[in-house]
């Protein structure tokens, strides 16, 4: 009840997620905004969400998230109350949200990212063990005023950072909230097809081109690959339409680890992922990055050649 607690003296509230927001980001912001909206009508409330993937503007205030923070925002004025969620570092916010932050009289960190500090705000709940920021949000909010719009999101961002519920981050916890917010009486089937099993015909034919070019290395053990910023032309795409090609990759069988790299910003994204033995966030690390255990992702200004040669020698030590 310590979120009630902090908005029960707010006038004030603005909400943030991490740079690239993917399901869980859009799922628990829009999660806590719903849920602000819901209960407490005194409260000026502000979104705010880099470019996301067009399909999760099926939750309710999606489409109300702003795209960056000015210092004109909320009339120049600190906000009373402000949100960092499934961000575990200032480098990470996104939408320029990190000045606002330290700005603000309050501040709250819900995340599960293993390499998150603990002392990013005022209050800070963090389980590393939890599946999704969407899980940790809602343990902590008063379950009785939670609406069927504010669990939408939280199930949305609950099913993308579990998988559909194959990832090992999945726990009983987890399928105990998903019966919770299926009783709210939320569009389960519609969330996870709409925005989890179905992809734009660009999406479809440039992850085909991917996983046409992708190779395995370290004797089948891995399975990697790697977009030009002349590949995204010639498809058409943006890194958002790119964020989930990794899930496919990881689709090979007999491979240990994924590793998808794709142009961002004049570097490269770099994500991995695994599924038993290697810790990838160790190796993310390594490229001023971070996340999960068997998910996690940096950036590095290599040529993806180079880049894949190094990752490939972190892995083949912990294999």
């Amino acid at each position: 009840m310590r979120i009630d607690e902090f908005l029960s003296e707010a006038k004030t509230v603005a909400i943030f997620g991490h740079v690239r927001p993917d399901g869980d980001c859009v799922g628990s912001t829009t999660g806590i905004y719903n849920y602000i909206k819901d209960n407490y009508p005194g409260i000026h409330v502000d979104l705010y969400l880099e470019n996301f993937p067009d399909s999760y503007k099926i939750l309710r205030g999606a489409s109300d998230a702003r795209s960056a923070w000015t210092a004109e925002s909320n009339n120049g004025i600190p906000y009373d109350l402000v949100f960092l969620m499934d961000t575990p570092s200032f480098e990470r916010v996104g939408a320029n949200g990190a000045e606002c932050i330290k700005a603000a009289k309050k501040t709250i960190n819900i995340d599960h990212h293993i390499s998150n500090p603990l002392n990013l705000c005022t209050l800070n709940l963090v389980e590393p063990e939890a599946s999704s920021a969407s899980e940790v949000l809602y343990v902590n909010l008063d379950k009785s005023k939670v609406s069927k719009e504010a669990a939408n999101s939280m199930y949305l961002g609950i099913v993308h950072d579990t998988g559909a519920f194959k990832f090992s981050c999945t726990g009983k916890r987890t399928m105990q909230v998903v019966g919770d917010l299926i009783e709210k009486g939320i569009d389960f089937a519609k969330i996870v097809n709409e925005t989890y099993y179905t992809r734009t015909y660009k999406q479809t034919l440039v992850t085909g081109f991917v996983m046409e070019h992708c190779k395995l290395g370290l004797d089948g053990k891995v399975v990697y690959a790697h977009i030009t910023p002349e590949d995204m032309a010639r498809f058409d795409v943006t890194p958002v339409e790119l964020s989930n090609v990794i899930d496919t990759i990881r689709e090979v069988g007999g491979t240990e680890v994924a590793l998808f790299l794709y142009p961002v910003n004049g570097k490269y994204k770099i994500s991995l992922r695994s599924n038993y033995i290697v810790d990838v966030n160790v190796i993310a690390r390594e490229f001023g990055g971070g996340g999960h255990t068997r998910a996690a992702g940096g950036d590095t200004n290599d040529a993806p050649e180079v880049a894949i040669e190094k990752i490939l020698k972190l892995i083949e030590k912990q294999l």
